[in-house]
């Protein structure tokens, strides 16, 4: 066993070390002479604790097999890297039967899972990484759409006040056509109607230039490379 890649400590019902597996002499820097022959709690006092002890004393009267996982349970046999970091080991504690009737051993089967805890961390570290960004890019989309609907509401709302002026300016044109036609017209009168209708077109115009400039804005501050968002109808006509 002491060719094993893995900790193995027995002790007997008395929990004195019975065996020190030269992999645990590696780990913990405890030869096997200091410790083989003297309780494994005092060398180590953490497995006093109700949690272990318990468990240890169900094995050593036969029971059945149990784990202490690394992810509740660090280490039962703590140990160290040359750097200070602890070894985080999976350990197993297996009954072997002594030849004597209704007395067993425990024998401490301790893994070193540290490579594989740190590889688990990163994942859980890259999983959280990826599920913030994808609610980010939620949230970012969310604001996209509600950007989206403001100016949409906003193109609706001025498009109605910029096509009742034009069906008046173009009622105007029609009647001083009438007028030309029928060649009863006041020159003076019709100067007048073209320069009220000239004056409304030119202020749809600006509104229009206007609401083109409130797209770009929107386009830009909603951070999106793709076309802004305008009415079928102004694209159509407008070239930037």
């Amino acid at each position: 066993m002491d060719l094993l890649p893995v900790g193995i400590c027995i002790v007997d019902d008395s929990l004195t070390v019975r065996y020190w597996n030269a992999c645990l002499e590696e780990w913990t820097g405890t030869p096997a002479a200091e410790i083989v022959g003297q309780k494994v709690t005092e060398h180590f006092p953490g497995l006093k604790k109700a949690g272990f002890i318990d468990r240890i004393g169900q094995v050593l009267q036969g029971g059945a097999p149990t784990v202490f996982s690394s992810q509740i349970h660090t280490c039962l046999i703590p140990s160290h890297f040359p750097d200070g970091t602890i070894r985080v080991q999976r350990t197993t504690l297996i009954p072997l039967e002594t030849g004597e009737k209704g007395r067993f051993d425990a024998m401490f089967v301790c893994e070193d899972v540290s490579a594989l805890t740190q590889q688990v961390k990163s994942y859980r570290a890259m999983r959280n990484q990826t599920l913030h960004e994808l609610e980010e890019r939620r949230k970012a989309e969310l604001a996209l759409i509600a950007a989206n609907e403001d100016l949409r509401v906003y193109f609706a709302e001025h498009t109605s006040r910029l096509t009742e002026p034009l069906n008046g300016t173009a009622a105007d044109l029609e009647a001083i056509l009438q007028e030309m036609e029928a060649e009863a017209r006041d020159s003076d009168a019709v100067r007048e109607k073209l320069r009220d209708a000239i004056g409304t077109i030119r202020t749809m115009e600006k509104r229009l230039t206007e609401l083109i400039e409130v797209a770009r804005k929107e386009q830009q501050d909603v951070g999106q490379e793709q076309s802004y968002f305008m009415p079928r109808t102004i694209q159509g006509s407008y070239r930037p």
